[in-house]
């Protein structure tokens, strides 16, 4: 072989493994731009189906506040849960619902219209951030005791309440 023919090919496989390596990197970096972000944004999972089914919007929280069954009795759910009562006849899956709470602390955001009644769990003392329509609109939080009934908005005869909020400890 000659010195030429050799050189030749040394040029050709130098040009080729560079090639490679240039399209190696373009691919891998597509491949990165293309992936998902892995940071967590506490949106709430299933929201779009829980608007659709129950008409209510979960937006936000951390997973220890999670919408529950009420139960056979849903005026009267097990003392576990959080009942959360509204006077909005117009939601689909009806006028009450209840939330798990789990763990030591928790929070979720959410909108419930014209929520006039909160009932505490068993063991947690919750704060029930709510939007009272009176004139002005307020923005105050309720603090329910554990098993007790805290009214709210039409419930206290003001006017109607939206839940924004259940967390867990209080923050008193």
């Amino acid at each position: 072989m000659s010195s030429r023919t050799f050189k030749a090919g040394a040029v050709a496989a130098t040009l080729s493994l560079g090639l490679a390596v240039v399209a190696l990197q373009q691919s891998s970096s597509a491949a990165v731009d293309t992936q998902p972000s892995l940071e967590e944004d506490f949106t709430y999972p299933g929201a779009a189906q829980v608007l659709t089914q129950r008409g209510i919007k979960l937006l936000k929280g951390d997973g220890h506040i999670v919408l529950a069954d009420c139960g056979a009795t849903p005026n009267n759910p097990p003392a576990d849960l959080i009942l959360v009562q509204s006077n909005d006849f117009s939601l689909p899956a009806g006028k009450n619902f209840c939330f798990k709470a789990k763990g030591a602390s928790g929070y979720l955001t959410m909108e419930i219209p014209m929520v006039y009644f909160v009932r505490g769990d068993s063991t947690n003392t919750v704060d029930a951030k709510v939007e009272v329509k009176d004139d002005p609109t307020v923005v105050e939080t309720e603090q329910v005791d554990p098993g007790e009934w805290q009214p709210v908005g039409e419930g206290q005869a003001r006017g109607a309440a939206t839940l924004l909020e259940l967390r867990f400890p209080t923050a008193n």
